[in-house]
């Protein structure tokens, strides 16, 4: 069904890349859906194990111990965004397929995902995401894929831009892509917004608004249970991206200004007292008098959002050495 798609007749290989840290009691049901991903295309298996204190390296080995091609490898804890682009820099395959390890994905994702980026000609494509309750545990609901559209963006960075998509488990993307645009920001804790925008400004995306991934309802130690982690990486990730490409035209540069501007002003307003004419209020206001602003004082707007409050912020932004635990005991 693929062959026609790859160069050389080669049927497609998804490297499946599973960050983990510290979330032993979710591994099997992530695991179990991995295997249930069906579709006729070579697979691997990657967990990164990012210095988690649980169980988690053994309950991987446990659950993938009658799963080829799977290998296990680890590194001191530096957060997400690192521990992807460590686990990719040894991934073989054309296509990367990410999966938080609290994130089922529905039997169909992959397949889906893959025949929809070869029948577009995409470099990126990605689905909708929800969560589950966990008593019931994930549920999915299969519908006639082939009615399913396929939205193809004129401008991918816009939309990106614009509409804020993020989250990892629901997307698809070429690794050569990936490599080209340097991967994941190392300079922000968590993956996803970056990547996103990373992708999009080089890429052809494609999205289909359908479920293929569920995640659980209540996980307290998600990452998104810190709003302030979760605001600051969404905005700082734009913030890094206007400063580190001065050639993005006014429309986009303007669209980053004022989502940054937006979550900072607001930020002050409400979690830190300043009122309306905080340094971000009051940048917002000059933008709407037509006086622009820099990335650079954009990224320094974003030091708000950690005033008394617990991020997590890189402070080296090198991989950090990759251990193979694949076959320890």
């Amino acid at each position: 069904m693929y062959a026609h798609a790859e160069s050389g007749g080669n049927v497609p290989k998804i490297s499946f890349v599973i960050t983990v840290f510290n979330k032993a009691p979710f591994l099997p049901s992530v695991i179990a859906g991995l295997k249930a991903q069906t579709g006729p295309f070579e697979r691997e298996f990657i967990f990164i194990d990012d210095g988690s204190s649980d169980e988690s390296v053994a309950v991987i080995r446990r659950e993938t111990a009658d799963l080829e091609n799977v290998r296990i490898v680890a590194q001191e804890n530096h957060g997400p965004a690192i521990a992807t682009n460590n686990a990719i820099s040894v991934a073989s395959g054309d296509w990367i397929k990410l999966v938080d390890s609290d994130d089922v994905l529905a039997p169909f994702c992959s397949r889906l995902l893959l025949e929809r980026a070869l029948e577009h000609d995409l470099d990126f494509i990605f689905g909708s995401a929800d969560y589950y309750d966990m008593k019931a545990g994930p549920v999915f609901d299969e519908p006639d894929l082939a009615s399913l559209e396929t939205i193809v963006f004129d401008d991918p960075l816009f939309a990106v831009l614009d509409r804020g998509f993020a989250r990892v488990s629901h997307c698809l993307f070429k690794r050569e892509l990936f490599d080209r645009v340097g991967g994941c920001d190392p300079r922000i804790f968590s993956q996803d917004h970056s990547l996103f925008v990373r992708l999009s400004a080089q890429g052809k995306l494609g999205q289909i608004r359908h479920v293929v991934c569920l995640g659980p309802e209540d996980e307290p130690g998600r990452i998104m249970n810190n709003q302030a982690q979760v605001i600051h990486d969404a905005s700082i990730a734009l913030a890094l991206f206007d400063k580190d490409h001065p050639e993005l035209s006014c429309d986009k540069r303007k669209l980053i200004a004022k989502k940054v501007l937006s979550r900072v002003r607001k930020w002050e307003r409400k979690e830190l007292g300043l009122g309306r004419f905080g340094p971000a209020g009051r940048q917002y206001l000059l933008s709407r008098f037509g006086i622009s602003t820099s990335g650079a004082n954009l990224v320094s707007l974003c030091a708000a959002f950690g005033l008394g409050q617990e991020l997590r912020i890189p402070i080296k932004t090198t991989l950090p050495e990759l251990k193979d635990i694949t076959d320890d005991n």
